[in-house]
């Protein structure tokens, strides 16, 4: 049976890159001034982050939002 690589899981691009960008659940929070609880769950499925939220995050980090949209262009952007 020929061996079928698996697909990546949706915008696991963009969580890498948070991640690269030192952006743990404790740092978004600060960022976007929501719970603890709620910047695990959108770090764990950054495919419930709104374009405002990932925008306000850009610009308060001071990431390039050519990474972001290469990052959102890599996973197909549709979960």
């Amino acid at each position: 049976m020929p061996y079928i690589k698996p697909k990546a899981p949706p915008f696991q691009a963009v969580q890498r890159l948070l991640k690269g960008y030192d952006i743990n659940a404790t740092r978004l929070s600060d960022l976007l001034g929501c719970s603890y609880n709620t910047a695990r769950r959108l770090l764990e499925r950054p495919g419930l982050l709104t374009l405002e939220k990932l925008d306000t995050i850009c610009r308060r980090q001071h990431i390039p939002m050519e990474e972001l949209r290469e990052a959102i262009t890599r996973t197909g952007g549709t979960t």
